[in-house]
């Protein structure tokens, strides 16, 4: 049994080896993602071809060699999507190619296939070496390459900058979380890559850290593997389904000393997202990642203690409580990164969730407050308080009107300067002016119990509609309000019931709503004056009101 989780891993790798023929579809999908996709398929050939040294898996490996030797350009960097010659992109088909080289040598396979991958690796290392970045986790990705390549090839200068990245201090908070607070970019870039500068460098505490950030994940999954994304500052903070499985082989890492990675490595080994390939690759050449897998085996079915039945945490750092009792789960999120930076971007966690929670089989994939105030956006709190089972957000946004110029200021041909006053910019010189400043406040307090959250929503300010939006399963029916179309609901008056598969969720608004008050989301003018929305799909029920006041919502398990 020890050995169960491991072999059955080696062999989806042999298997995915063995799909990748130059003809069929996986091969077109890898092919598609450029360079990193040909050393993926070279990687997948190697790790099977170490137990079998199947010569179709070598005329594969050199196959697909040769098509990742013609991508290479002259500086020894590749190119794909919009980073051109980037040193960081690269980084990712350096680090595959640095493990299947080890793997090459350590098992003395395919000495021809190894000499050309060591060419591809050498003729990188220069501008890998004097590269820059653009992002927090690129300095890991390229840092990692160059420790690994660098005690692969015997090149110190390599680790030197290696350690240049590094004297930078990891990019990590209190709760283990890492200033991207994405999941996905800890999964494939920071945590791998900390852990071979760690092995390679002899620096320990990068092992803790990633060790850290791994219970911080495992505090974030929902019962069925799915980790929370709400928070995070990165493309997968709309993502609703990011599984547990690519953090499988980390797991592994630490499971032979780590009762709570054990687990976790067990149920990760068959959640989506598992790489077969690194999971086996690793395991081949790291010792502690193979004993990990080995004593998960060993723990399955021996009455070892699973995940804890509930829990909570509270992510300072993020502003975001987790909760989890049994099949109930709720996520309260007030971290967003909008309102401190005025502004809509890339690298800012923009995602206006502030709820989410599962109640057994049916739940709220987002809760939403939007509102038609100036085109300021939904409801993105500044500050989060908790107290026990309640969590308070809350916000200020305002908007101004102008005041004539000062004589002194006036100029005779109106060419004022083009500034940006939060909302819109225009050729106003808005900062000399005076302004009349108009308000809403608002406060969500959230009491969480084991069967759902009451939601108390006070507003100050002047009259706006105001719409809740509650993004439903997509496999649930809706009783009770008003059928928009296009998956939208109402709901006019009293209360609604979501039914899914297994379980029914009750939704009322017992101090009444406001049916004139439009059901719509609205993004935001950031969003809208380009056509744009970041408005989610699927069932949603509205219920509707309007400013200023108290309402109160109830969603429970029926």
């Amino acid at each position: 049994m020890a050995d169960d989780l491991l072999a059955s891993l080696a062999l989806a790798a042999r298997d995915r080896a063995l799909g990748l023929g130059s003809e069929g579809a996986a091969a077109a999908a890898e092919r598609a993602r450029g360079h990193r996709g040909l050393m993926a398929m070279v990687t997948a050939a190697v790790v099977a071809g170490a137990d079998d040294a199947d010569p179709l898996l070598e005329a594969a490996a050199g196959g697909w060699l040769g098509e990742l030797e013609a991508l290479q350009e002259p500086t020894g960097l590749f190119s794909s999507g919009d980073n051109l010659a980037s040193p960081p992109d690269s980084a990712f088909t350096v680090s595959d190619g640095v493990l299947a080289l080890t793997l090459l040598r350590r098992r003395s396979l395919w000495p021809g296939v190894g000499e050309r991958v060591e060419a591809v690796l050498r003729r990188a290392l220069p501008a890998l070496v004097t590269g820059g970045v653009h992002t927090p986790n690129h300095r890991w990705e390229i840092a990692g390459a160059l420790a690994g390549l660098g005690t692969l090839v015997d090149a110190p200068e390599a680790l030197e900058r290696a350690r240049e990245w590094l004297a930078e201090g990891i990019d990590v908070d209190a709760d283990g979380i890492y200033s991207e607070r994405s999941p996905i970019y800890a999964a494939y870039v920071s945590n791998p890559s900390l852990l071979t500068l760690a092995a390679a460098l002899g620096r320990d505490d990068l092992t803790d850290v990633v060790h850290a950030n791994l219970h911080a994940q495992l505090d974030l999954t929902t019962p069925d593997g799915v980790v929370e994304t709400v928070h995070s500052r990165r493309q997968d903070q709309k993502d609703e389904s990011f599984p547990l499985g690519p953090f499988l082989d980390q797991l592994a890492r630490f499971a032979a000393g780590c009762a709570r990675c054990r687990d976790a490595t067990r149920r990760s080994a068959s959640a989506e997202g598992t790489d077969p390939v690194h999971a086996t690759a690793r395991a081949l050449l790291d010792d502690d990642v193979r004993a990990g897998f080995a004593a998960a085996g060993h723990a399955a079915g021996a009455g070892e203690p699973g995940p804890a039945e509930a829990g909570e945490r509270w992510f300072a750092g993020s502003r975001l409580l987790r909760r989890w009792s049994g099949d109930t789960w709720a996520t309260v999120y007030g971290g967003s990164d909008v309102p401190a930076s005025g502004r809509i971007a890339s690298g800012l966690a923009c995602n206006p969730t502030f709820l989410r929670t599962g109640l057994g089989g049916v739940g709220v994939r987002s809760a939403r407050l939007s509102r038609d105030f100036f085109g300021l956006g939904p409801f993105r709190p500044t500050s989060a308080e908790r107290d026990g089972d309640r969590v308070v957000l809350r916000e200020q946004v305002s908007a101004s009107y102008y005041q004539p110029l000062e004589a002194a200021r006036r100029l005779d041909d109106g060419a004022y300067a083009l500034e940006f006053e939060g909302r819109f910019a225009a050729s106003m010189a808005f900062s000399q002016r005076r302004r009349d400043v108009v308000r809403l406040e608002t406060e969500i307090a959230l009491d969480l119990a084991d069967d759902g959250v009451v939601l108390a929503i006070t507003t100050h300010g002047l009259a706006a509609p105001h719409a809740l939006e509650l993004a439903l399963p997509w496999d649930c029916a809706v009783r009770g309000a008003d059928d928009l179309g296009d998956g939208r609901f109402h709901l006019v008056t009293g209360a609604a019931d979501v039914v899914g598969p297994d379980a029914m969720l009750h939704v009322e608004q017992p101090t009444g709503g406001d049916p004139a008050a439009p059901p719509v989301y609205r993004p935001g003018e950031a969003y809208e004056f380009l056509g744009g929305t970041d408005a989610l799909a699927g069932p949603r029920l509205y219920l509707t009101w309007s400013s200023p006041g108290t309402t109160t919502v109830r969603i429970r398990r029926a």
